[in-house]
């Protein structure tokens, strides 16, 4: 059986506005917002960056360095995972992060920025 997905749920149009820092998500509900690429990248669904934020359920040292690069908010691709989300390649390298349509809406900003709670 298939779920039925809320329809404004589902994005019309997706642009990312590299020179913005921004991801633009046109709705099929006529509303549009805009999530900063840099926010994005900090909140990461992937297992591993959850990990490392402390989301996991494991224990986080909170001394612990990193000893690779700083996480890079420079997007390199974005595509559709199924109809329920979005796959981020940002251009470190780092792909794992399946941002579904739910999520996305749920954080979600107006135009000029602010909350839409």
């Amino acid at each position: 059986m298939a779920v039925q997905q809320d329809p404004h749920l589902s994005p019309r149009r997706i642009r990312v506005l590299r020179a913005q820092n921004l991801m633009r998500i046109e709705w099929q509900d006529d509303s549009v917002s805009e999530l900063s690429l840099t926010w994005l990248r900090s909140n990461c669904p992937c297992a591993s960056c959850r990990a490392v934020r402390g989301e996991s359920g494991t224990e986080v040292d909170p001394l612990a360095l990193s000893s690779g690069p700083m996480p890079s908010d420079r997007v390199a691709a974005v595509e559709l995972v199924g109809g329920y989300a979005v796959r981020i390649t940002w251009d470190d390298g780092h792909d794992t992060g399946i941002y579904a349509f739910s999520w996305l809406w749920e954080h979600r900003t107006r135009e000029d920025g602010t909350d839409t709670d």
